[in-house]
Parts: C-alpha cells; sequence; structure tokens
C-alpha cells in the first residue's frame, strides 16, 4: 500500500491503525509512504529515489490525501488518468475535505472510493479496518508495471 500524505501526525495514526487491522485480520500488509503528490509520481514511475522495486514495490493500493504541497491528492488522480497503465490500480482518498467539488473533482479523475477523515483514533481504525477487509477481499487484475 502507498500512502501519501504530508502531515507527520496522520502519518503516525494511518500507520497505527493499519498495524492494528493488519494484527486483527492476520494480513500481511507492507505500508510504503510518500509526503506529497509529487513524490507519489516519483514513486509509481520507479523514478528518482524510488527506482529499486525491490525496496519500493508498485503498490496494490494507493491512498490519497487530498490537500499536499507542490502536487495534491486530484493532480495525481490526474495523473493516473492520464497514463492508462495505472488505472487498475485502486486509488482511495482519505480527505478533511467534504466539500462537494472536490469529491465529484476526485470520482471524475478515476478515485475508487473518497473517504473524509474521522476526527477520532477510534473511528479512523474502524474505517482502515473495513477498507482493508474490503480491499483483501476483491479480486483484482495483476498490474505488471515496468520503470518508464
Amino acid at each position: 500500500m502507498l500512502l501519501v500524505e504530508d502531515d507527520e501526525h496522520d502519518l503516525a495514526l494511518f500507520r497505527h491503525a493499519l498495524q492494528k487491522s493488519a494484527h486483527d485480520t492476520g494480513l500481511k500488509i507492507q505500508l510504503y509512504m510518500v509526503r506529497d503528490g509529487e513524490e507519489a509520481i516519483e514513486y509509481l514511475r520507479g523514478a528518482g529515489p524510488f527506482t529499486d522495486r525491490a525496496l519500493h514495490p508498485f503498490p496494490d493500493i494507493i491512498v490519497l490525501d487530498l490537500k499536499m504541497p507542490r502536487l495534491n491528492g486530484l493532480d495525481v488522480l490526474r495523473w493516473l488518468k492520464e497514463h492508462r497503465q495505472y488505472s487498475r490500480v485502486p486509488k482511495i482518498l482519505l480527505s478533511g475535505s467534504s466539500q462537494e467539488r472536490d469529491i465529484d473533482e476526485a470520482y471524475e479523475l478515476g478515485v475508487n472510493t473518497y473517504f473524509q477523515k474521522p476526527t477520532s483514533l477510534a473511528e479512523l481504525r474502524e474505517l482502515v479496518h473495513h477498507m482493508i477487509c474490503y480491499w483483501a477481499l476483491t479480486k483484482r487484475p495483476v498490474i505488471r508495471h515496468s520503470v518508464a
């Protein structure tokens, strides 16, 4: 899983919730994190510091924040939509924004799911757990990635 999040506090909370869900479900989940949309695109392309796919494997799921410096979550979704080889990767937006225009644009750009960030750790744990359980049960095509 690739988490694209610029807030250190939110990163820590998400990591905690994911570890709890992985423990509860018995699933092995590898979490890779980048700090903004520009790093996310570099990661997905296997460029710059992310060229070694043994250290930075192509993700099975992408979880994006909306509001980030340099390139935001919508910018990443736009880039992904322009690069069809990434179209099969599930994309989840997890944002503090509940503005209808943000939600609408995210779905227009191909996000699979848009969640508003919960206000408590317990709610975040529950959300992450449901997200993990759902995607763990889905059947998806194999994504073959080559460095572009």
